[in-house]
């Protein structure tokens, strides 16, 4: 079984537990047109690789 922090696909909890932020915060991130995030039903998910691609680019805009 995957680790918590090998899971593939994270859901809102998941990214709260990763980032720190609260559970509205985390939720106002699906609703961002450049948040990778997916509904799929009353579902909602992010693929691991995209999340962090997500950040990183946000971290480099910060920088410049």
């Amino acid at each position: 079984m995957l680790k918590e922090q090998e899971k593939l696909i994270l859901r809102p909890r998941d990214v709260q537990e990763l980032t720190g932020l609260g559970r509205i915060q985390v939720y106002e991130l699906w609703k961002r047109s450049d948040f990778p995030g997916k509904k799929h039903g009353r579902s909602l998910f992010v693929s691991r690789k995209a999340f962090e691609e997500w950040l990183e680019k946000r971290d480099g805009e910060r920088e410049n």
